[in-house]
This record gives structure tokens, sequence and C-alpha cells, in this order.
């Protein structure tokens, strides 16, 4: 059963989201909340704390609590996952095509250090977690949208590290993707997972994200390299894309895979019924 605040909470994030409560609006104050519930103050205020939390509302000081702006009521970048190229080489996107780096504080463009391997870049790489990796961090962004940017490390394969040792410093016209290319004679290829959780604070504040409660969207590329005489490609590199999912989407094809191809064949069960053999209806 849901505690008295959790239900208040439900109540007040409909209207939120059906529009009742218009984003940037003044929400009621707490005690008239509270007499409308029958509830004392410090229920309602949990409640408020939990939207906070969720990122529908935001504390202003002394002007009190107001509706933010919703992923869910606001249209979204949607950022199409593809690799594109132009002049300067290869991009993931039309949307961010006019997208350039933007420099950390003491000016660089990318940051090249060694650092141990997260978990889950360990795993795709495969190697042991904390194994130490090259990685390439870098930040960018549309120069005309401040708050439109992109976290993105690529953490390298050490068997690449030791045939490209020149990736540790500079990549030269084209980037990172074509000097391997050129090395192997071969193209490229990739495969996308995203997934969203909270950002590390170092994470909100370099994606200009203020308020509490927003979760990142993290696209994690893998990049894989065929070569004679192995059945599997290798892995390249991995990279590690972070941005706020207050402000971008991901879209996608949704493609037909050969059980769908068409014409179909018609169905023949029904959906609604139970599987036959589970023993419903059975005596």
């Amino acid at each position: 059963m849901a505690a008295r605040y959790e239900e208040i909470a439900r109540d007040l994030r409909e209207r939120i989201t059906s529009g009742s409560y218009a984003p940037d609006t003044a929400m009621p104050r707490m005690r008239d909340v509270a007499a409308e519930y029958g509830v004392s103050d410090i229920t309602v205020r949990k409640a408020y704390e939990l939207l906070t939390r969720e990122g529908l509302l935001e504390g202003r000081g002394r002007s009190g609590v107001f509706v933010k702006a919703h992923p869910d009521q606001v249209r979204l970048v949607v950022r199409n996952r593809q690799i594109e190229r132009d002049e300067l080489g290869y991009y993931s996107g039309p949307e961010v095509q006019h997208w350039r780096p933007i420099p950390y504080p003491d000016g660089e463009n990318t940051r090249v250090t060694t650092a141990p391997a997260p978990a889950d870049v360990a795993e795709l790489l495969g190697v042991e977690t904390g194994e130490l990796l090259t990685v390439r961090r870098r930040m960018v962004g549309d120069p005309s949208r401040p708050e439109y940017r992109q976290l993105a490390d690529s953490w390298i394969a050490a068997w690449v590290m030791e045939e490209l040792p020149t990736l540790a410093s500079g990549t030269g016209l084209g980037g990172m993707y074509d000097r391997i290319e050129e090395w192997a004679g071969r193209a490229l290829t990739w495969r996308e997972e995203v997934s969203a959780r909270m950002p590390a604070p170092e994470e909100a504040d370099a994606l200009l994200m203020a308020s509490t409660g927003v979760p990142i969207l993290r696209a994690v590329r893998i990049t894989f390299l065929s070569e004679r005489g192995r059945k599997e490609p290798r892995v390249v590199e991995v990279q590690d894309i972070r941005m706020s999912a207050a402000l971008f989407a991901v879209g996608y094809p949704v493609s037909r895979s050969g059980s769908a191809k068409w014409p179909v064949a018609s169905a023949t069960q029904d959906y609604y019924a139970p599987p036959a053999g589970n023993g419903v209806g059975n005596s």
C-alpha cells in the first residue's frame, strides 16, 4: 500500500503531466495542499520532494516551488543514431553535423589519459575490470545553443594502441576512425546500446544540468573491425556518450526481420487465448 505522500504525489503528477499545472507556474502553497488532503505540511513536503527528484518540480528560493518543463511535455531533439560523413570525417546523425568541440577550462579539446576501465567497458573490450586503458575524453556541442552538448569518452583497445601509438597524441584530419581504417585497409562497423542513469555531479556540471531529478541518456557505441582469418570481428573501441534526457531523445529505424518479411503469412492463433499446454482450463 502506498504511503499517503506517494498518493498525493501521484495526484499532483497527473495534474502536471495533463497540463492542469502548466510549466513555469507556481505550485499551490504546501499549507493549502495539506488542507485539501487533510494531512500535515510535512506529508505534503515529502510529496513535493518526490516530484522534485523526478524532475517535475523545482524550488526557487522564497519565490516558491514551480512546475518544470518535463520531457513528457516538450518535443525533444531526436538524435538519429547513424554514421554519416562529410569533409571533416565521420559524425553521428544529421542533428550534430554543425556541432564542434567545447574546450576544457585549460584549453584542451581532447584529454588523453590512461585510466581503469569501468566494468561494462572492460567486458565489451574483453579485459579485466580496472585494467588500465587509453581513453580520449572530449565534449562537443552546438555553437548556437550552449546547453546542447554531450560528453564522449573513447576507450581504446590495448591491441589498437600497440599498432597505432600515435592515437595517444594527435589523430590528424578525419580523426581516430580514419587512422584505424587507413591502417587496416577496411571499413569499421558500429553497434550502440542506449540506457539511462542519473548523472554524476561532474557530468551534470559539464552538461549544464542545473536541476536535480533529470537523468542522462547514455549511448555506448562499440566499434568493430573485421580481419582476415578471424571469424568474429574485433572490438576496436568503446565510446561512452552522455547527454541530458531533458533535451534529447534517441531515434532509430525499426526494421523487419526475416520472419516479418512482406508479404506475411496470415495469423493462425488468437493473441488473447492462453498458450497451448499451460494447464489453464484443464482438470
